[in-house]
């Protein structure tokens, strides 16, 4: 997890990330996701190609990843904190609370035929 450049004064606070420092990759698609219900989790998948940067913008979230070293969980909950998600990461976002909304920015453009749904599946593949 990257701590961001933050500027701070009397005016409030400023956290910024940059193509080619804290993100490695070209930006491609920005979304965002919010009002995730008590209890539901998001992801629980895994990308063969695509690079996200995640960024709790409000409230906080949980991220477990896992690759072929294993699994580790994260927690978001400061807008000055980042979490690269590379490709052949299986990920599982849970834990929104009420106020949570989740930035990801992504090299790639979406395209179900990059995407791992079944963790089985991925399992197998980052065996490869």
């Amino acid at each position: 997890m990257d701590k961001l450049k933050t500027y701070t004064d009397e005016r409030g606070c400023l956290s910024l990330v940059e193509e080619g420092n804290e993100i490695p990759f070209s930006i491609t698609r920005a979304y965002w996701i919010y009002n995730v219900p008590q209890g539901e989790e998001r992801g629980k998948h895994a990308n063969k190609i695509s690079y996200q940067y995640l960024i709790a913008v409000n409230g906080s979230v949980d991220i477990c990843l896992e690759d072929i070293n294993g699994r580790r969980i994260y927690h978001l909950d400061s807008k000055d904190k980042g979490l690269l998600v590379p490709p052949r990461t299986w990920n599982e976002l849970s834990n929104f609370s009420e106020d949570a909304v989740l930035l990801v920015l992504a090299s790639h453009s979406y395209d179900t035929e990059t995407y791992i749904n079944s963790y089985e599946e991925f399992k197998e593949y980052i065996k490869r």
